[in-house]
């Protein structure tokens, strides 16, 4: 087989098993992506007008990597439903989703890796941060595809479920340290995140629609409570 026609058949066979993944609940799933998307734009608004006021590098890299993840979200509910009612009468929706999902698993990958720095400098007080570390691991989340082929969502899944872990640990090590309730709402919120993509590779990898759609309603939590901190922050006047 040519590697043009390996490749198509990689990305049907990604696609297809990601459809039945989400079949029982694709109608659900989709809105509470669009759901989920704009609370994340809401997110990286206001984190972006209170970062003067506040004087937060965390909250102007939370906007940053809330947009990316309200775009993409926004995206792929849109296309989720797109492809569901056939709307342009797709030839392929397997692949449409594939393609759908790889995209939104790399924007994740770099708006995680962005908060994640954000937050380290936060916690280490001003500590400089490591560009090059940094720049390599957005590289390695953007070839993810190429290197993986058909376990692209399950690896990419895995390489956001480290990623917001690791913000999780800051959390519970800026927690420890102040024990307010901004730090704790930060923790609450990226320990469902992180739960959420457990979850969601939980459910790819046993074939559950249930645990994909508790995924989204964890990680929508996550969201909302990421709102009301930014909210309070800008209020109280520092995050």
């Amino acid at each position: 087989m040519a590697p043009g026609a390996a490749a198509i058949s990689a990305a049907r066979l990604s696609g297809r098993r990601n459809i039945e993944v989400i079949h029982p609940y694709f109608i659900q799933n989709s809105f509470l992506s669009l759901v989920s998307g704009s609370v994340a734009l809401a997110v990286s608004y206001y984190a972006f007008r209170y970062r003067k006021v506040t004087g937060s590098s965390f909250l102007r890299l939370l906007s940053v990597g809330f947009m990316l993840l309200g775009v993409g979200l926004l995206a792929q509910g849109s296309i989720y439903l797109l492809a569901e009612f056939n709307v342009g009468r797709f030839a392929n929706r397997e692949a449409l989703v594939y393609g759908a999902t790889g995209v939104y698993l790399v924007l994740q990958s770099a708006a995680y890796l962005l908060i994640g720095t954000g937050y380290t400098i936060r916690v280490q007080r001003g500590q400089p941060s490591d560009g090059n570390g940094a720049a390599a691991a957005v590289v390695v989340a953007q070839a993810t595809p190429l290197l993986f082929g058909t376990l692209v969502l399950d690896v990419g899944e895995l390489v956001i479920l480290v990623l917001v872990s690791f913000v999780v640990f800051q959390g519970i090590m800026a927690y420890s340290e102040q024990k307010n309730r901004l730090s704790l709402y930060v923790l609450l919120a990226f320990a469902l995140i992180a739960l959420s993509h457990l979850g969601e590779l939980l459910a790819s990898l046993l074939g559950s629609g249930d645990l994909y759609l508790l995924g989204g309603v964890a990680q929508l939590t996550g969201f909302c409570l990421l709102l009301f901190f930014v909210n309070r922050s800008g209020r109280v006047g520092s995050a």
